[in-house]
């Protein structure tokens, strides 16, 4: 009999041991959530919300004490309340309709009623409106945290979830902020490329019209040296008409040049908003900038071009698209070695869009790859002439800032590729613009 009073005295002794480190976890974890949760005391007694203030203080950075109805009406519609601690008999309203009010408002509100023997005939009334968590009075430390323990504990998933959704979006602007960042690398990275490119095509816009204004001073002063004017009938009227013809090309060929530095210096000027321009303007700008002259490559081309379309939308960032493509054209006319390379230019307008084809005659793209030229760093040029942004750079500004779509497909009739874009003419303004 004695071992068995022993054996009861070690259970008891465990039992006793194993709630006493249960209750240590349930404080830490009513430490933990309770300093990001804001609570309510509503009891007219000032003693009693006193004495629950002073349990509650070491859990909850924020305790909120009323003791009238009025007053507690007043805080709840600019505050939210993890849990209300609330007595039935108040100076200005019952309880229950205090709750209802409060419930109202928010209905999942959690409540935890202060309860004395007079009141049990309530908790039926009180079941109906949801509440199954009381704390009878007199109450005592331990009992008390208990029954907020309970509560916590099914705040505790609603809690971990906030958390886990907290966490989820800020990761994501992260990765967003990253993508951003990465996007515009991208972009200054194909900026970069381009303006390589740019100085390259400068060079042979500017040979042909500096070469005429050259040959015609030559003539000019050749003429002048060997006294051909004199020879003439008439000197001053050879000279006059010699020199008048002379100032037209010349004119010419400096109204070139200048058309040239405008193109090339509004494409590298930064706007962060759109502006109102006509495409056939556009795409000329463009074919001055990097269609070369007859004698470095001899490209046919063709432009089927409404001029009288008008949109609002970002011009530069649309003419380094327009870039990207004709300049991968004329790459593969150079590596495909076609005799007569072509180039067509569509342009039409139908409904509240606008449709820009570019079709070149340089064999077309392998269907075994037409899916992948649009990701970043794919590329069908040899190692020397292709880094792999350029597609990807313009499929993310045409979706991305642009507003519109692109796709490529074969035009089997024109015997090449055939780059069809469709933007609006008009963009709405997002965030996604960079």
């Amino acid at each position: 009999m004695q071992l068995t009073d022993d054996k009861l005295m070690v259970n008891n002794n465990r039992f006793t041991k194993s709630r006493k480190i249960k209750m240590q976890n349930d404080l830490k974890i009513l430490t933990r959530i309770g300093q990001d949760l804001r609570i309510m005391i509503v009891e007219s007694d000032k003693n009693l919300s006193h004495s629950a203030q002073e349990i509650l203080f070491p859990f909850f950075d924020e305790i909120v004490v009323t003791h009238t109805a009025e007053e507690t009406l007043a805080l709840y519609k600019s505050n939210s309340y993890a849990i209300v601690y609330i007595d039935l008999i108040l100076s200005d309203m019952e309880g229950i309709e205090l709750i209802t009010k409060l419930q109202n408002q928010d209905k999942y509100q959690k409540f935890i009623i202060f309860m004395d023997e007079s009141h049990t005939h309530m908790i039926l009334k009180l079941y109906e409106l949801g509440i199954i968590f009381f704390i009878f009075k007199p109450f005592t430390t331990k009992y008390f945290l208990h029954v907020t323990y309970d509560v916590i504990r099914i705040l505790l998933p609603d809690q971990y979830v906030e958390e886990q959704v907290s966490e989820f979006h800020k990761k994501l602007a992260d990765i967003t902020e990253e993508n951003k960042l990465q996007c515009n690398l991208l972009m200054q990275q194909s900026k970069l490329i381009q303006t390589g490119e740019m100085l390259s095509m400068i060079a042979h816009q500017w040979r042909q019209p500096l070469s005429v204004i050259t040959s015609i001073i030559a003539t000019t002063r050749t003429k002048m040296a060997l006294d051909i004017y004199k020879r003439t009938g008439d000197p001053y009227l050879a000279i006059e008409e010699d020199l008048g013809n002379s100032f037209g090309r010349i004119e010419e060929a400096a109204d070139f040049l200048s058309k040239t530095v405008n193109d090339f210096r509004n494409f590298y000027r930064p706007t962060n908003t759109p502006n109102t321009f006509c495409v056939a303007e556009l795409i000329n700008s463009v074919c001055r900038m990097v269609i070369p002259e007859k004698h470095y490559i001899n490209i046919d081309v063709e432009l089927k071009i409404d001029t009288s379309i008008v949109i609002t939308n970002f011009e530069n960032e649309l003419k380094q698209v327009l870039i990207n493509i004709i300049n991968n054209a004329k790459d593969a006319f150079v590596e495909k070695n076609i005799e007569k390379p072509k180039l067509r230019i569509m342009l039409q307008k139908k409904e509240d869009s606008v449709f820009l084809n570019i079709t070149d005659n340089a064999e077309g793209i392998p269907l075994s790859i037409m899916e992948k030229i649009f990701l970043p760093y794919f590329s069908t040029k040899s190692e020397k002439n292709g880094t792999g942004i350029g597609l990807h750079m313009a499929k993310t500004i045409i979706e991305r800032h642009l507003g519109g779509t692109i796709n490529v497909r074969n035009d089997e009739l024109y015997g090449g590729a055939n780059f069809c874009i469709e933007i609006m003419h008009k963009i709405n303004i997002c965030e996604d613009h960079i």
